[in-house]
């Protein structure tokens, strides 16, 4: 006999009305024109004004510079070697997967949604259950978020000097830390009152159509799990930590080292400063990888640290080309080759099916 399940027990609800398809594509991508348009074009065009700094550059730091990028690539997907843990593809295909759904992340209006489907899409066919696939890359997120606001912080209190009178600055510390301490209460109300989280997450299902209540359930309390294994395992945890904070300053550093090489190196609090408010405002859903707009603010922000602007032009672009644009052809490439490697396994799976 099959008992009936608490979701056909419960009333009836009316259903929410959804926002037509049309218009959660149409408006991103109308934004994304009017960004490039006003914004994007625009540095370009001041950068080409600008490439006679090209021929004064030295070019070891530019490589450097792709180095560096690189290498925080490789630091995030081990990262989620660590966070995955026993679970855990081999590194070279978790490579792969995370630069597959960066690359969704920076081709799609709004794409954080769909990389991070494709992400645990990916993961369950590398055969992470679905449970600590959607776990890990919560747990990835949010803490390389809370590492992000402590990257930000550093940059503002080293640069405190310099704009400690100013209201917007101010304002801003005061936002991080506001974060960083929400991320703090978060993180213990989920270890040391899971019920309550738990109870919290199926009032919060209820009123989401796509999110069951059994389901939320499941990821709060294996969450909370992972999260209490993390904090009593020091070693582990420092690992976790140590690759956080090297995925985003490897970033930062790239950044650092083109304004070296176009002749205006900026000192380590305005560096942090401006590399974590263009990290910050990237994570904002409206443009793919926050394209145009972490242009339009870093070019005025690195100005106002004492930068001049064809050097920031030209810094700021050379970054974004490396951070924004080398993932893409990058993540074509891992795609290819997850999907080579998945029809090769399907052949010798037949191959290897007895004949009858």
């Amino acid at each position: 006999m099959r008992i009936p399940s608490l979701r056909r027990a419960e009333p009836h609800r009316e259903s929410k009305p959804r926002i037509p398809s049309w218009l959660r594509i149409g408006v991103p991508t109308v934004l994304l024109v009017l960004v490039v348009w006003f914004i994007v074009v625009p540095q370009f065009v001041a950068a080409a004004s600008a490439l006679d700094s090209l021929a004064r550059i030295s070019l070891p730091l530019p490589v450097t510079a792709v180095a560096l990028e690189l290498a925080s690539l490789l630091v995030y997907s081990a990262l989620t070697s660590s966070l995955l843990g026993a679970e855990s593809p081999r590194y070279f295909t978790l490579l792969r997967i995370d630069l597959t759904a960066l690359g969704v992340n920076h081709v799609l209006p709004g794409g954080s949604a769909t990389s991070a489907a494709t992400r645990f899409r990916l993961l369950g066919k590398a055969g992470v259950r679905p449970a600590d696939a959607l776990t890990a890359a919560t747990i990835e997120t949010t803490g390389s978020n809370i590492v992000l606001g402590v990257v930000f912080a550093a940059g503002i209190a080293l640069s405190l000097k310099e704009f400690g009178e100013n209201d917007y600055y101010v304002a801003a510390a005061s936002t991080v830390l506001a974060l960083l301490v929400g991320a703090a209460l978060a993180v213990w109300a989920l270890t040391r009152h899971t019920d309550r989280s738990v109870r919290a997450a199926r009032w919060i299902a209820r009123r989401v159509p796509i999110v069951t209540e059994a389901g939320a359930e499941s990821v709060v309390r294996t969450m909370a799990r992972r999260v209490r294994e993390l904090l009593t395992d020091p070693r582990r945890m420092a690992v976790v930590l140590s690759l956080a904070v090297a995925n985003w300053l490897l970033d930062a550093a790239a950044l650092g080292v083109l304004f070296a090489a176009f002749g205006h190196p900026l000192g380590l609090g305005p560096l942090l400063t401006v590399y974590g408010v263009g990290s910050i405002l990237a994570l904002l859903p409206i443009t793919p990888g926050g394209l145009g707009i972490v242009e339009g603010v870093l070019v005025p922000a690195t100005v106002a640290f004492g930068a001049p602007h064809s050097t920031a032009v030209l810094a700021v672009i050379g970054w974004r080309l490396l951070q924004y644009w080398l993932p893409i052809p990058l993540s074509l490439l891992a795609y290819l080759s997850l999907t080579l490697d998945g029809a090769g396994r399907r052949r010798r799976s037949r191959g290897s099916a007895p004949l009858l």
